[in-house]
């Protein structure tokens, strides 16, 4: 067994989940229809590649900031700036250029709209959520955690996990209660909008990676590191029976876009339980070896995780469009797999020469004094 990094240091195969948390959704939105319906049950809560990039999320800044982070006002600009470098240069090119291909061929211009999408507050709000790049919204849910994990990490050292997530959640519910009762353009309502699709209801997500984090650090600096074989396939397999779980309540009256997550139960297993299931996954991957392991750290899985950023942002929208023209239908099996490859291509292009330029060149000129 290799010992696991738990410092800063850069860990391949968990880049690599990346990719597989990108294709998980595209497959939700593009599934197989040639595939058995048992199949394509499982395709249709795929979305749940979602909850793959919270837990990371949650690992990864924890991990890399947890140590130094402060309340100095250099400490957070650079924290900012870091963050801004990463997230927000593809997102204001593709929103803007899906909403000027909007005022170019239908005359449609929406400046609240726009300065929704661009300040990410959209997703705050039920009416705005899928406006822009429609899968966007989980770039608000991001947002929020990286704005509040400094503050998170102070509370973690001075008590622990459970009073900011405590906090996290009564706020959330104010919010609810105050959206519910003022009635604005669905902001913060209604309760399920707040549960699926906001910070406040996804949270535990977040704070699973950040407790894997934290639960690597200690033992490495202990020494005790337990050794494991299997935590890897025992996370795996309870994660496709959460999926399939939620799948099984698809077919009841009056669900919401007809995804078993909007179930009861189904809310339960995908912001609670799956989530669970998705850090022991990220602990075996990290402290275990198998060929999953193996493959997911393979160069060309590497690649198409550092590109996995720009694939979710244009898997729909402007750029998906415009590819679907010069593809086989995209309903059929020829034409969901050549567009699978297409936007492949296209991510590792811009990822190459637009997103990873202008990350550096962002973090290189913007130097808090």
């Amino acid at each position: 067994m290799s010992k696991p990094s738990t410092d800063t240091g850069y860990i391949p195969q968990i880049t690599g989940v990346r990719a597989i948390a990108a294709y998980m959704v595209f497959f939700h939105h593009f599934p197989i229809l040639a595939l058995p319906p048992f199949i394509l049950q499982l395709f249709k809560e795929f979305h749940t590649g979602v909850g793959l990039f919270f837990v990371l999320s949650g690992f990864l800044i924890f991990q890399r900031y947890y140590r130094t982070a402060t309340l100095d006002k250099r400490w957070w600009l650079t924290y900012i700036r870091n963050r801004v470098a990463r997230i927000y240069p593809m997102y204001f090119l593709l929103t803007m250029a899906g909403f000027a291909s909007r005022l170019l061929r239908h005359g449609e211009f929406q400046p609240e709209v726009i300065f929704l999408n661009l300040s990410f507050l959209r997703g705050f709000s039920f009416d705005y959520l899928f406006t822009g790049i429609p899968q966007g919204w989980t770039l608000t849910v991001e947002e929020c955690f990286y704005f509040s994990a400094p503050l998170f990490f102070l509370a973690i050292r001075r008590w622990n996990f459970l009073a900011p997530l405590g906090i996290v959640y009564c706020t959330g519910f104010l919010l609810y209660l105050i959206g519910d009762a003022i009635q604005f353009k669905q902001f913060f309502s209604p309760f399920m909008f707040v549960f699926y699709y906001t910070f406040f209801g996804r949270c535990f997500e977040f704070f699973c990676g950040m407790w894997l984090a934290k639960f690597l650090m200690e033992r490495e600096e202990a020494g005790t590191m337990p050794q494991t074989r299997f935590v890897t396939w025992i996370g795996v397999a309870g994660a496709i029976a959460c999926i399939y779980g939620m799948s099984t309540f698809q077919s009841t009256p009056n669900l919401y876009m007809g995804v078993g997550m909007f179930h009861p139960i189904g809310g339960v297993l995908n912001n609670f339980i799956l989530p669970i299931c998705y850090t022991m996954v990220y602990y075996g991957l990290i402290v275990e070896q198998s060929w999953l392991r193996r493959f997911l750290a393979t160069d060309t899985m590497v690649l198409l995780g550092k590109s996995s950023y720009i694939y979710y942002l244009i898997h729909m929208g402007l750029t998906q469009a415009i590819v679907s023209r010069f593809l086989p239908h995209e309903h059929t099996t020829l034409g969901v797999i050549t567009q699978f490859i297409a936007l492949n291509i296209i991510a590792i292009i811009l990822f190459k020469f637009v997103e990873d330029p202008l990350n550096h060149w962002i973090r290189r000129v913007w130097k808090p004094a």
